[in-house]
């Protein structure tokens, strides 16, 4: 056999898998296997007729069940060149259900302007949070000139183009598509791999983005250490500066401005909720009170802060989360007066713990009668193991969700016209 299934839902190749032969021997364990959740086959010889083939295949309606299941595809060193990487657009297109991660590190794709526009597009319209193109170094700087030009993948969190001859020709492209993200353009990501480029000093300022929190950007330098013209960018007022001056420039901006900015904007987003759902929903709830009894309105004498004007009451809650922009603010009372995204009033009995959190054994109620108690939140008395980072605690995956939804993952300025 020249794949296999290590645990019932990994495809990975043990043998040199070649062309349509490799494909179809792909292909064969697929129609076999119940789901199928990762793909890992590296470093072999499918080139673009066994990834035309192959990706053929799992865009039929035979493959529709792999197509919801498959969240990981690795063709790292498969000889991929611009027909297949066409194929593998037409597949991730639109495919908004499952994949998450693709590799095509060490390939051979090539700078067609066509190819690189439609997969940037492709790559717009899914759910594909990494992607990977080290090593493809016949691309060069037409990944920033054209792919980079098209991309505006708001899921997509990790890019990775190490070592792909970049030059310093297309640093003011990758600079400026960095520095979109500030106005939710283009860049959305929070880890750029782009080392082993000559991208120069300047391919590496960068002040305009907020969401970025890691990025590798060693450049290739004649000597580290050496002085280096200093570009309008940058804020010492030195008249040179050296890489390793650079390099802590950039961990300032990443790891103390933009990490410092996103807890806090991400713990405003979420207290504002909890308030704004007690006002809107209420708010609501009092008005169609008043349509069913519009000569007892209880709810208005009560608590007259309702009876405020509507745009008052939502700057009152403005205050609660001023690091929010308004666009932020906005779409968190967007979804605070959606009934649909309240948590289930009543919680659920789960018998199987495997799935879901898993409460503190020392602190979960019905567990000496075998089943855990779940509220709303997800964790009895609110207490996880997975605070502990031993599981993904439940409550938090929640919390990224909404804050996904409402697009508070990180600051976003106010846009100045």
């Amino acid at each position: 056999m020249a794949i296999s299934i290590p645990n019932r839902s990994i495809i990975v190749s043990k043998e040199i898998l070649e062309g349509i032969e490799g494909a179809h021997t792909i292909i064969s364990q697929l129609n076999s296997s119940r789901s199928i959740t990762k793909l890992k086959l590296n470093n072999n010889r499918l080139g673009d007729d066994g990834v035309s083939a192959l990706f053929t295949f799992l865009k039929s309606p035979a493959a529709s069940r792999h197509r919801r299941s498959i969240s990981e595809i690795h063709l790292n060193d498969n000889g991929i060149g611009c027909r297949g990487l066409r194929d593998i657009a037409d597949y991730v297109n639109g495919n908004e259900v499952a994949l998450k991660t693709l590799w095509l590190a060490n390939n051979t794709i090539e700078p067609d302007t066509d190819v690189l526009a439609w997969f940037a597009a492709t790559v717009n319209h899914s759910r594909l949070e990494f992607l990977s193109l080290t090593g493809n170094h016949k691309l060069g700087d037409a990944v920033v000139e054209t792919f980079f030009r098209h991309l505006r993948a708001p899921y997509l969190r990790e890019l990775h183009v190490n070592a792909m001859g970049l030059t310093t020709r297309c640093a003011p492209g990758l600079a400026e598509w960095i520095s979109s993200g500030h106005t939710g353009g283009a860049c959305s990501l929070h880890t750029l791999k782009c080392s082993g480029n000559n991208l120069g000093i300047k391919g590496v300022w960068e002040t305009g983005n907020w969401s970025l929190m890691s990025v590798e950007a060693s450049t290739e330098l004649p000597n580290d250490n050496s002085p280096i013209q200093q570009s309008g960018h940058l804020a010492s007022s030195e008249t040179e500066v050296s890489w390793k001056d650079a390099e802590r420039a950039l961990h300032r901006v990443l790891h103390r401005r933009n990490a410092y900015w996103k807890r806090q904007v991400e713990m405003e987003a979420l207290n504002l909720l909890k308030y704004s759902r007690t006002v809107i929903l209420q708010s609501k709830a009092s008005l169609s009170s008043a349509d069913q009894h519009p000569m007892n309105d209880f709810a208005s004498e009560s608590f007259p802060f309702h009876n405020l004007p509507v745009e008052l009451r939502l700057h009152i809650l403005a205050v609660l989360a001023p690091s929010l922009s308004c666009a932020q603010r906005t779409r968190i009372y967007d979804y605070a007066a959606d009934p649909s995204t309240l948590p289930p009033l009543l919680p659920r009995l789960q018998r199987d713990i495997g799935h879901g959190c898993i409460a503190d054994p020392s602190r979960a109620l019905g567990a000496s009668v075998g089943f855990i108690l779940h509220s709303s939140g997800g964790c009895a008395e609110g207490k996880c193991m997975g605070t502990g980072n031993s599981l993904v605690c439940r409550r938090d995956a929640e919390r990224a969700k909404f804050l996904e939804a409402v697009g508070c993952r990180a600051y976003e300025p106010e846009c100045v016209t």
